[in-house]
């Protein structure tokens, strides 16, 4: 009897859920909770689509006119772009961070600031952007020193090194330098960008303080 109580109650339940409304207005509960559901999901993978496009080579590469100038054949020329495994890294994988909310702190306020670079128009020639260079890459160095290069980690673990195949001189760098205090970036600038040394002697410019090489 309790059973048969319960199951007509459970019933009567749903039959006012799905009935005809007394008054027609009802009717805009459901359907404007279904509409902010479609227009939420449809905004979060709208959003989640920017991200991804605002991020990729393409976008980054010919986004502005010194990242196509300047920027871009420096990493096409890299190992960075091309490598003999065809393993590539682009541009979001080094400087962006993988994951929320650095993810989009980070592009909002680089990217704010390149485009109020780009407007201002301050490394517009060669010359503006090698006396920028060192600037430029000091920053990002010490944006990559205060995250132990968490970017670099990203694709290149160390846990799982093989240090036998490495060179003498990678393999003691490798297993001295986390003891030492130092990171990827200590050892590797200038990989996918000249260092402003290299930049120096390419284009016979003077860039003030620059005395960090590549390895």
């Amino acid at each position: 009897m309790v059973e048969k109580n319960e199951k007509e109650q459970t019933e009567g339940r749903l039959q006012r859920l799905w009935r005809k409304p007394k008054y027609w207005w009802l009717l805009g509960i459901p359907v404007g909770a279904w509409g902010m559901f479609v227009i939420g999901l449809a905004s979060m993978v709208g959003f989640e689509v920017m991200i991804h496009e605002t991020g990729t080579e393409k976008f980054c590469a010919g986004a502005c006119h010194s990242m196509e100038a300047f920027t871009a054949p420096e990493y096409r020329d890299s190992i960075h772009y091309t490598s003999a495994s065809g393993v590539q890294a682009t541009c979001s994988d080094c400087h962006i961070p993988h994951v929320y909310p650095q993810k989009l702190w980070v592009k909002a306020t680089s990217g704010t600031r390149d485009i109020i670079g780009e407007i201002r128009g301050i490394i517009d020639t060669r010359e503006e952007y090698e006396a920028k260079r060192q600037h430029m890459a000091e920053r990002v160095w010490a944006t990559m020193k205060e995250t132990d290069s968490r970017e670099c980690r990203y694709c290149h673990n160390a846990e799982v090194f093989d240090i036998s195949a490495q060179s003498e001189f990678a393999a003691r760098a490798h297993e001295q330098g986390p003891a030492q205090g130092k990171t990827c970036i200590d050892c590797h600038k200038g990989i996918a960008h000249l260092s402003p040394d290299e930049a120096a002697v390419k284009f016979a410019t003077s860039v003030p303080g620059a005395d960090t090489g590549a390895d």
